[in-house]
């Protein structure tokens, strides 16, 4: 293990849970799990996927957490007012050693920047993103803010009433709340015990808690809360957020936003986001290339033409980017399961799979269409061409039947793994072997005839001796 990256291993533990998460998201982990969880994901990249640009963001998160926590010491809040510059606003980045050059000041955004959402598009920010400050002692906090919508605004949003009929509008404002204390892009998060109303009235926040305890954060994820219904368009709104100190820093914002249907989001990976066929043929290719320090060489892969999600027919097979398997899954099944839950997992490696990193699989498309409806299975060989695999059901220790490559069975031909015995005899043959037995069976008979007259022949002579 070099030098730096010890450096680093021991700069990740001074980091806190959102900053871990925070690195993972740029090295395209998963971010769920506890500390030692996330803090094991990061150590295992640094020491196996290590590069410059890993250690330079360890750096910068662990430097900018120095300075927060000493900024923190050092002042109360209170104290600092808007004309100070932030000590976070202007971060001392090490430069390289051997260069002897001095340490130079790269200026790093303060502002909390939020997470895009595929299914709701930011059209305008009505309160940018605020931090929840406690304003008296306790646990139960409230903050307030002030909202009102501007003419555009206000123009969007009553169109968007006139043409909604099931309820549901199109247009929306909403409220999103996140971590304040971190580098990157923030996933939502509430504050335990949160409350919004607005104007006096309550707004329902769909949340749910893993226990009872006091101070539980509600688990993800955390949706974007509508407050639409509740908002005066002409006048000022008052907007409180009720939630729970437990010693986190959160920010809030509010958006107006348009709500995207799965449905759009898939014509839009459909038009846009196409993976090359002749990409597709070089990734089956390099899977299936021998390695001549490997004595077993793969002649074969084997891909399922049905949805790990949906366990039915893919349409539109599609995986992430970052994803190394060729195995693929439906993107309307996947896309629809995120617009109830939004998890954005790949089922099949289990990473993180959000839709910008989405792509469809060309070559899967071109072998979906060609291939039989009745075909689950097929196998990719070393040139790139298929393959269809079929396998018996009825018998549980039949294998698998490999047929011709692009060929298609015609079902009143017989199967070819069904080999006919009476093709390798003629019909002179067949008549000599039933001679020969029939033959056979005749020798038995009048064996048997003789012997029973030879038997009873005996008997009569014993029973006149005894007389």
């Amino acid at each position: 293990m070099s030098t730096d990256v010890l450096e680093a291993t021991v700069m990740l533990e001074a980091l806190r849970v959102t900053e871990l998460r925070s690195l993972l998201s740029q090295m395209g982990k998963s971010k769920s799990g506890l500390k030692k969880d996330l803090l094991k994901r990061v150590t295992d990249v640094l020491q196996n996927e290590c590069s410059p640009e890993m250690l330079l963001a360890v750096r910068e998160l662990h430097k900018l957490r120095q300075v927060s926590k000493d900024a923190r010491q050092s002042s109360k809040p209170s104290q600092i007012t808007p004309s100070t510059p932030s000590p976070v606003e202007m971060i001392s980045m090490p430069e390289d050693v051997s260069s002897g050059k001095p340490e130079t000041l790269v200026p790093i955004s303060s502002e909390q920047q939020m997470m895009k959402l595929p299914f709701y598009q930011t059209l305008d920010t009505i309160l940018p993103p605020t931090p929840l400050v406690p304003t008296y002692g306790g646990i139960i906090q409230t903050s307030n803010f002030k909202l009102h919508l501007s003419a555009s605004q206000q123009v969007q949003i009553q169109k968007s009433c006139q043409k909604s009929q099931s309820g549901l509008m199109c247009i929306q404002v909403v409220l999103r709340i996140c971590y304040t204390e971190s580098i990157g892009v923030e996933e939502d998060q509430y504050p335990p015990n949160i409350g919004v109303s607005v104007n006096n009235t309550n707004c329902p926040v769909q949340c749910s808690y893993s226990c009872n305890r006091v101070g539980t954060e509600p688990s993800r994820p955390c949706r974007p809360i509508d407050i639409t219904p509740c908002l005066y368009l002409s006048f000022t709104n008052q907007l409180s957020v009720v939630w729970g100190n437990i010693c986190k820093c959160y920010s809030a914002a509010v958006y107006l936003v348009r709500m995207v249907s799965s449905q759009e989001l898939l014509m839009q990976l459909r038009s846009s986001v196409v993976e090359q066929l002749q990409l597709c043929r070089q990734r089956v290719f390099e899977k299936l290339r021998s390695d001549p320090e490997n004595e077993i060489a793969t002649t074969g892969l084997q891909i399922s033409l049905l949805c790990p999600l949906a366990k039915l027919r893919m349409s539109v097979p599609c995986r992430a980017r970052g994803c190394a398997h060729l195995q693929c899954f439906d993107a309307f099944f996947y896309l629809q399961m995120n617009e109830r839950k939004p998890r954005w997992t790949c089922p099949v490696c289990h990473n993180h799979a959000p839709f910008d990193a989405l792509c469809i699989d060309s070559l899967l498309c071109e072998v979906l269409e060609s291939a039989g409806e009745d075909e689950e299975e097929i196998q990719f060989l070393s040139d790139s061409s298929w393959r269809a695999v079929r396998q018996d059901k009825s018998d549980k220790n039949s294998k698998s039947v490999l047929y011709p490559v692009h060929h298609k069975r015609n079902p009143s031909q017989p199967d070819s793994s069904v080999v006919d015995l009476t093709q390798c005899s003629s019909d002179d043959e067949d008549f000599e072997k039933e001679e020969m037995i029939s033959t056979h069976l005749e020798e038995k008979s009048v064996h048997f005839r003789k012997s029973s007259v030879v038997k009873t022949s005996r008997r009569k002579s014993k029973t006149k001796t005894i007389k």
